[in-house]
């Protein structure tokens, strides 16, 4: 809506320059600047729907539910945990930003499987809550870290009592 809002606002000011510079003769440099910002604010929405589409497309999409973690890329990929499997959760860090996605939630259970999830769609489904809600014990201090990582990392934030496994908490350094 504010996007809306600021395409009409620079058309208003495109209309009133345009006019004052047919009156007076001058001012088209005023004009035409104008001009320019009411045409880009016209595509910005349409650049961002299109960004927005090529990052599903990239990252796919994911779902939390009482079930537990699924994501799915098009036809290539759908990984996904039952809560109830889930033995270990760390985030992976890469120093591939801030341009790209460079934190990864994963969820990994004892005989292999899991699921990986992009820190945007992470964000987009409120995947931190859920883990905070299912998992007592899960460290905080160590999403933190992570948070303010910028280079390759590795940082377990719960482990399932009774298995292997450290928290970064107890490690005193990221795993």
């Amino acid at each position: 809506m504010l996007g809306y809002l600021t395409w009409a606002a620079t058309g208003l000011v495109a209309a009133v320059t345009l006019a004052h510079a047919l009156r007076s003769g001058g001012g088209w440099g005023a004009a035409a600047a104008a001009a320019i910002m009411f045409v880009a604010y016209g595509f910005l929405p349409r650049i961002q729907a299109a960004s927005d589409r090529r990052r599903q497309a990239q990252d796919g999409t994911v779902t939390v539910d009482d079930w537990g973690v699924t994501r799915v890329v098009g036809d290539d990929l759908r990984e996904s945990i039952a809560w109830d499997d889930v033995a270990w959760v760390r985030i992976y860090t890469t120093s591939a930003g801030p341009g790209a996605e460079d934190v990864f939630f994963a969820l990994g259970a004892g005989h292999g499987k899991g699921c990986l999830v992009p820190h945007g769609l992470a964000v987009s489904s409120n995947l931190l809550a859920a883990l905070q809600r299912r998992f007592p014990g899960l460290d905080n201090a160590a999403v933190a870290l992570a948070m303010g990582s910028t280079t390759e990392g590795v940082f377990t934030i719960w482990t399932r009592p009774g298995q292997a496994g450290k928290t970064a908490a107890n490690e005193g350094a990221p795993s």
